[in-house]
């Protein structure tokens, strides 16, 4: 996984400033601006065979989540996690393959990290992070690497 452990350095110092001994500085879980609702589209939840160096999740949002916005992904085979980079616009077409979102008029948003490889066979969760604000706990889904 060349690219995640530079991330991963980065997560240890982020947890580490979110306790304290009277635990004033927690910054809570995460969870999603008032009215948004957000899904995971690409990879597909519970896709299999996705490439190992995917490098690229799409949400699909309504309305758009701000810019301060990421994903954090966890390989649920190592436990090595790390956050891609803030979102922005989404390719079009969009990769496959995708889960179309549940609800209407969607704003599609990716986030991304081209240098990261995760291993054959991995099982891989995404969860929504606001900008290292909050601990990421808002799992969207979970798919496989071939």
């Amino acid at each position: 996984m060349r690219g995640l452990p530079i991330v991963l350095g980065a997560v240890a110092i982020a947890f580490a400033g979110c306790s304290n001994s009277n635990n004033n500085n927690y910054p809570g879980q995460c969870s999603l601006p008032s009215g948004t609702k957000t899904s995971l589209v690409y990879p597909a939840p519970n896709a299999t065979g996705i490439p190992d160096n995917f490098g690229l999740v799409v949400l699909g949002s309504s309305p758009a989540l701000p810019s301060n916005y990421n994903v954090y992904v966890v390989n649920n085979s190592t436990q090595n996690s790390g956050y891609f980079n803030y979102l922005g616009p989404a390719p079009n077409p969009l990769p496959t393959p995708n889960a179309i979102p549940t609800f209407p008029a969607p704003v599609y948003q990716s986030s991304g990290n081209p240098g990261v490889s995760f291993v054959a066979g991995s099982s891989i969760s995404i969860y929504l992070n606001n900008s290292g604000n909050c601990v990421p706990t808002l799992l969207l889904g979970t798919f496989n690497v071939k």
